[in-house]
């Protein structure tokens, strides 16, 4: 038998920081605190900051709704500038990416569902471009078929 899902409760700013390149995440709730069912993550995007390559997830269904600025988003043939309010669901198997192609700095909740250990696929990435660095396509690649990321082909 499990334990039960404990409460968290969060001000503004609070949970777990990562900077990923020059991006922002604050982990809300990860899988661990959910029995896997859902992540829950904040993203601050810098213009022109890190962002994913297009790609698809088999296992899980991705969400995600803006909260600041301007997030452009491909989700499948589809290209949204998503405005504050401005929410997307990504189906498994659908290709997504998303950027901050404006000038100011970007903020948008990023939701995992079923969530596993999602958030130990950013802490990777995180490692990958520590100090700047591009990160070895080969170690790219592997961390992300770990945690069910897989690159689409354009």
């Amino acid at each position: 038998m499990s334990l039960p899902i404990q409460e968290i409760v969060l001000a503004p700013g609070e949970g777990s920081h990562l900077t990923i390149g020059n991006s922002e995440v604050i982990f809300k709730a990860v899988g661990a605190d959910t029995h896997g069912h859902v992540g829950l993550f904040e993203n601050t995007i810098q213009p022109g900051g890190t962002a994913p390559i297009l790609h698809i997830h088999r296992q899980m269904e991705e969400m995600f709704y803006v909260l600041e600025g301007e997030v452009e988003i491909q989700v499948g043939n589809q290209t949204v500038q998503g405005q504050p309010g401005a929410f997307i669901l990504v189906p498994r198997g659908t290709p997504h990416t998303f950027a901050n192609r404006a000038s100011k700095a970007a903020k948008l909740l990023i939701m995992f569902c079923p969530a596993g250990d999602r958030e130990k696929y950013f802490e990777g990435l995180a490692k990958l471009l520590q100090e700047g660095q591009t990160p070895d396509r080969e170690a790219l690649l592997e961390l992300m078929r770990q945690f069910d990321q897989e690159p689409v082909e354009t």
